[in-house]
């Protein structure tokens, strides 16, 4: 059966768009190293699994008179590789005109298994692919699975004011630009640090500013200590823990003085966030631009350079709280058969920004996840950034990881 066809937001659209004119990637990584045996026909049980929910995740795109839409018959078999390198898997861009935007790299090699999960952002947001990918992980041991249903809400304030507001706040407080070596596209690398006790997110943002300050300050390029950080919203009720293709995060920038102490600048950025929700900022972008879902594909490519849309913030920061483990769900439905070792996550680099912070949050720990550009900063830079966001947080890192994309792993 063909499932229906699904229309692309102009968000979601725009992320089609961005990754073909800019050569950037948009895509999101989960790589999960797995100790058991696993089969090929597991494997492609859970693909068909994911797709039987999410149908976009095996669909391709396609043109329409207007706007862009999920079509067609659903090809779990196309999501599957297990010849690939990792390093180009990384790399490789995936053309959602011709592939599913969903797709997985398996690497096994007796009873170690290296799932690489990816996807364009196009189909799904970072809350919804995590959440799919710890779905694959319950499928792969056939757990109950809950039953995600579809859920939004965007309440209906006043655009105007929206607007308005983002307009005057970007206008009065100009950030700082990332000190970089080359602002190119190019290929990516990921650094890790293992930290325990970070008491909340804003700490985490706080630091990552901070960093990138002290960073730009060692350049000889700190104009100012006014730095800003992009950072998700979810547009889902939490109440009703839905997951939905297609993107339901609206980007939301604050801004802050880096020179501040941290406590007083963690401070200051989650009272900011307190009254941009309140004034209903973080819907000023999906509201703004839904209309645009309806014109002609070449006139929206055209349009979607525009600084509204790819953002003007330093960097990217993202905190993914995990309020219980898939580790335990997974050694215990399965019976000690199967063991998740370790995982890891990257998110896409806008071009301007080089570098971006993501934060996985476990009850007992925290991964931070530092995503760059090789063009705009070597290996050894980001092992500098992540050692002063540590630093900063006044932690000793636990363990130091890091997995260049240029890097074939073996598992």
């Amino acid at each position: 059966m063909t499932p229906n066809p699904t229309r692309l937001s102009a968000i979601d659209a725009f992320f089609v768009a961005y990754q073909e004119s800019s050569g950037v990637l948009m895509q999101l990584g989960v790589e999960v190293e797995l100790k058991g045996r696993i089969t090929r026909a597991d494997v492609e049980r859970m693909l068909e699994h994911l797709v039987r929910r999410w149908p976009p995740l095996g669909q391709k795109l396609r043109r329409n008179l207007f706007g862009l839409s999920w079509d067609g018959e659903c090809r779990p078999d196309q999501m599957l590789n297990t010849t690939e390198g990792l390093s180009d898997w990384r790399n490789r861009a995936i053309d959602p005109f011709r592939e599913p935007p969903f797709q997985l790299l398996w690497i096994a090699q007796g009873d170690r298994n290296m799932f690489a999960f990816r996807a364009l952002h196009a189909v799904i947001d970072g809350e919804g692919f995590f959440a799919v990918c710890a779905e694959a992980m319950r499928a792969l041991v056939s757990l109950n699975t809950t039953d995600f249903t579809n859920a939004h809400e965007m309440r209906n304030g006043s655009l105007t004011k929206a607007v308005r507001n983002l307009q005057e706040l970007r206008r009065t407080q100009p950030s700082a630009r990332f000190a970089m070596r080359d602002c190119s596209p190019g290929e990516t690398s990921i650094v890790e640090r293992d930290v325990s006790g970070i008491e909340s997110g804003w700490l985490a943002a706080g630091a990552w500013m901070r960093a990138i300050h002290a960073w730009n300050q060692s350049r000889g390029s700190a104009s100012t200590s006014m730095i800003s950080i992009e950072v998700p919203v979810s547009l889902r009720r939490r109440r009703d823990g839905g997951i939905r293709t297609g993107n339901w995060i609206s980007p939301l920038t604050l801004y802050g003085d880096a020179s501040q102490r941290l406590e007083v600048l963690a401070s200051d950025l989650k009272q900011q966030m307190g009254r941009a929700m309140r004034q209903r900022m973080h819907l000023a972008l999906p509201l703004l631009t839904s209309p645009a879902k309806s014109l002609p594909w070449p006139i929206f490519r055209k349009l979607v350079t525009s600084p509204e849309l790819t953002g003007t913030a330093t960097s990217h920061f993202a905190w993914l709280e995990q309020s219980r483990t898939i580790h335990d769900d997974v050694f215990r439905a399965s019976g000690g058969a199967l063991q998740i070792v370790d995982q890891q996550i990257y998110t896409p680099v806008c071009l301007h920004m080089g570098a971006a912070m993501s934060v996985l949050a476990w009850p007992e720990r925290a991964q931070m996840f530092i995503t760059h550009r090789l063009t705009a900063f070597t290996t050894a830079d980001a092992n500098d950034l992540a050692d002063l966001v540590v630093r900063e947080l006044g932690e000793k890192h636990v363990s130091e990881k890091q997995v260049s994309r240029r890097q074939q792993v073996a598992v």
